[in-house]
């Protein structure tokens, strides 16, 4: 998810100068219930990520 983000978005996330991707989108469509969205969604994604990591250690 994260490579997939880094490969589609990076240059995107350059221009707008910013560093996140919900700060990129946030600043993209003008509105900070997009950037809490995004930031939302964000959390969520390495939520399931860390908690497959864990389980896979068990």
């Amino acid at each position: 998810g994260y490579v997939l983000l880094l490969v589609l978005l990076a240059s995107q996330i350059r221009r707008f100068g910013k560093f996140t991707a919900p700060d990129f989108v946030g600043e993209r469509y003008g509105s900070a219930a997009a950037r809490l969205i995004a930031a939302v969604i964000s959390i969520a994604i390495a939520i399931i990520y860390c908690v497959a990591q864990f389980k896979g250690l068990a």
